[in-house]
């Protein structure tokens, strides 16, 4: 039996148009930069960022027949993650994602046109139970319709779920499954609208995070950007903060610090230590311009944390 761990990840794949502004934004006009096309997705992200990290990933995710979604699917052959089970849906479009970055690099405004997720059949969890089941870890996100985070967490009760919430608007379709995570990944917009809290002052966080445990999460990370990662269990709530790195690009960094925390929970690492492994995934990320840094592996976050 191979030592390799194996995880399932069913969530999106894009392609991203990222604009840099090279000085301060004006809104409403025209402005200078640059563009660049790299391959996302929230899924992707994460899928890629494990296989890097020495897992077998089976990545189930929606395609469209047109030659963006060629350029993906290459793309995972590539990589040696398996889409096997993935879904082509004939005559539709890629889903594509347009971000501006701002002169300090980080999110301004960001569109995404993923309609090809909206009418996802409930064939395609159904028809995939079976493959799901066979690994222990599964990595969803909220660009799926609620009807298919529904099943996939109800039909397989014995999955460890682990749920990126991926942005306030789409993290509210989650609210039915909170109870079935054994992860729950958000950050501080996405936690108050999950909770129906608002935080005025840092131990809030404390108040939503045992909300969460109490719904029946094993483990709780919310994301505070620039001021660390809010993080608990039954045994303990903590917040530790970032060191903080001037960014090439931010998009990304969520999805790599996600993949930290599987990588970690696999390993067997206590909370600290999970949290420390999946910031390190989010700083090395951030220094590329690509959503998923093509050289991160485990000896180079394991380097990064110390």
């Amino acid at each position: 039996m191979s030592n390799i761990p194996k995880v399932t990840v069913i969530g999106a794949s894009n392609v991203d148009l990222i604009g840099l502004a090279k000085e301060k934004l004006i809104y409403e006009d025209s402005n200078v930069g640059s563009i660049d096309t790299i391959l996302g997705g929230v899924g992707r992200n994460i899928a890629e960022n494990l296989k890097h990290l020495g897992f077998d990933v089976d990545f189930l995710s929606v395609f469209a027949d047109d030659e963006f979604s060629k350029t993906l699917k290459n793309s995972c052959k590539d990589l040696g993650i398996s889409i096997e089970h993935s879904l082509t849906v004939k005559g539709s479009n890629t889903s594509l994602y347009v971000a501006i970055m701002d002169h300090y690099r980080d999110l301004a405004l960001a569109l995404s046109a993923m309609d090809i997720y909206d009418t996802i059949p409930d064939s395609f969890i159904l028809e995939k139970l079976d493959v799901i089941a066979q690994n222990e870890f599964c990595v969803i996100e909220t660009n799926l319709p609620v009807s298919i985070l529904e099943l996939v967490t109800e039909k397989l009760p014995n999955t460890k779920f682990a749920l990126e919430a991926v942005s306030a608007k789409k993290a509210l379709k989650a609210i039915s499954i909170i109870d079935r995570l054994h992860i729950l990944k958000c950050n501080a917009k996405e936690a108050e609208l999950l909770s129906n809290m608002t935080v005025q002052y840092e131990s809030d966080y404390e108040k939503i995070i045992e909300h969460f445990l109490g719904m029946g999460v094993k483990k709780v990370f919310i994301t505070l950007g620039k001021d660390g990662v809010a993080y608990g269990d039954q045994n303990e709530i903590f917040i530790n903060k970032n060191n903080i790195l001037i960014p090439v690009n931010t998009i990304g960094a969520g999805d790599a610090f996600m993949a930290g925390l599987i990588y970690g929970e696999t390993k067997g690492m206590d909370l600290y230590d999970m949290v420390n492994f999946g910031t390190g995934c989010a700083q090395i990320t951030i220094q590329h311009k690509n959503a998923v840094h093509p050289e991160i592996c485990e000896e180079m976050v394991l380097k990064t944390m110390q």
